[in-house]
């Protein structure tokens, strides 16, 4: 359980008043500890975040402060804790939730640039990237809190703040290539979401077929297929993947979107009639990675997990080096910053 340490807190008022209630918006950045880790919180009016600095800066909550509802998955470990990983960890055998960044990969790869994508390089990246397995340096001031971590087998600075704005919460990133050569890459959010059946999914209009990266049903396809959507399989049309299907059909998938023109996506709860809604910019972040997973992963144990993740990112499949070789990544100059940013927000209701 939480523990807040009062000494550490910090508040302020912003100046901001809604509009008809004249209500002054308060919000607060609070450290405290959860299973003997770190834990920091931002929240005002409307939502709540939490993150843990020490496994890697992971967002453990995503509240909406007015109606109690929680949008990301708890811990799926047996005693829904949290624990400190390793370098190089398999992402399965931890908690799998919440919300992490991957980073430079997403699956396990070695490494390969676009400037020499035909050179395979004697370095490789664990599954899930170099970033959800270790600690973050973090540090708060009024307004945000602000995280930074190193590369361990790339030389490189990923920093990431997040503020609260209204019923939104906004994070911001940046990368910067602290070695002499370029630097290919790839970003994903990969937030695991708390599901119900009938929860719909929102994407674009534009997307009418995806990329097939990993399917435990070879009905479906497999690597590298291009499927339609919602309905993925062109010779049954019962079921419609856009809206969230019961644990008991055994079945998980991992796709992308073709490039985007809208950036944004969520997933809409009809019992509460709440969402959840993330939006980005295409110019950064042109996919969309969608996981679906209504028990039918992990492969090899008993415990099935129930969740979907909708993945804004910057290239695809979840291979760097296959996304190399597709010229479907992003690159950074030596000594230069990219920067992007994501906001998510918590809402009343189907968006529009």
């Amino acid at each position: 359980m939480e523990k807040p340490i009062p000494s550490q807190e910090f508040s302020y008022d912003s100046l901001s008043k809604a509009s008809k209630t004249k209500e002054v918006r308060r919000s607060l950045i609070q450290k405290s500890f959860r299973d003997g880790l770190e834990s920091v919180t931002i929240e005002n009016n409307y939502l709540k975040a939490t993150f843990l600095p020490e496994v890697g800066g992971k967002m453990i909550r995503l509240m909406n402060v007015k109606t109690g509802n929680e949008f990301l998955l708890e811990s799926q470990l047996v005693d829904r804790s949290y624990q400190r990983a390793y370098y190089g960890a398999e992402f399965a055998k931890f908690d799998v939730s919440g919300f992490d960044d991957c980073f430079p990969t997403i699956a396990a790869s070695p490494y390969r640039s676009l400037s020499r994508a035909d050179i395979l390089h004697d370095i490789g990246f664990p599954d899930h990237g170099e970033l959800w397995s270790r600690p973050w340096e973090y540090n708060f001031d009024g307004k945000e809190i602000s995280f930074s971590i190193e590369g361990v087998k790339a030389n490189y600075r990923f920093e990431r703040k997040a503020r609260v704005e209204e019923n939104k919460l906004i994070l911001s990133y940046a990368l910067t290539n602290l070695s002499n050569e370029p630097f290919s890459y790839l970003w994903s959010a990969h937030p695991l979401l708390k599901i119900h059946v009938g929860d719909r999914l929102i994407l674009p209009r534009s997307v009418t077929r995806v990329l097939l990266d990993w399917v435990s049903d070879e009905k479906i396809g497999k690597h590298g297929d291009i499927a339609p959507w919602p309905f993925l399989s062109c010779t049954n049309k019962e079921m419609n993947y856009a809206e969230v299907q019961d644990k008991t059909v055994a079945f998980a998938l991992k796709c992308f979107t073709e490039r985007l023109s809208e950036g944004y996506a969520g997933l809409y709860n009809k019992e509460i009639d709440q969402s959840v809604v993330f939006e980005f910019d295409v110019a950064e972040n042109p996919y969309l990675g969608v996981w679906l997973c209504y028990g039918g992963w992990p492969a090899d144990t008993a415990e099935k997990h129930y969740t979907v993740a909708l993945e804004p990112c910057n290239g695809r499949p979840d291979s760097l080096s296959e996304a190399v070789l597709r010229k479907e990544c992003a690159e950074v100059d030596p000594g230069d910053t990219r920067k992007w940013g994501l906001t998510l927000s918590v809402r009343s209701g189907m968006p529009n």
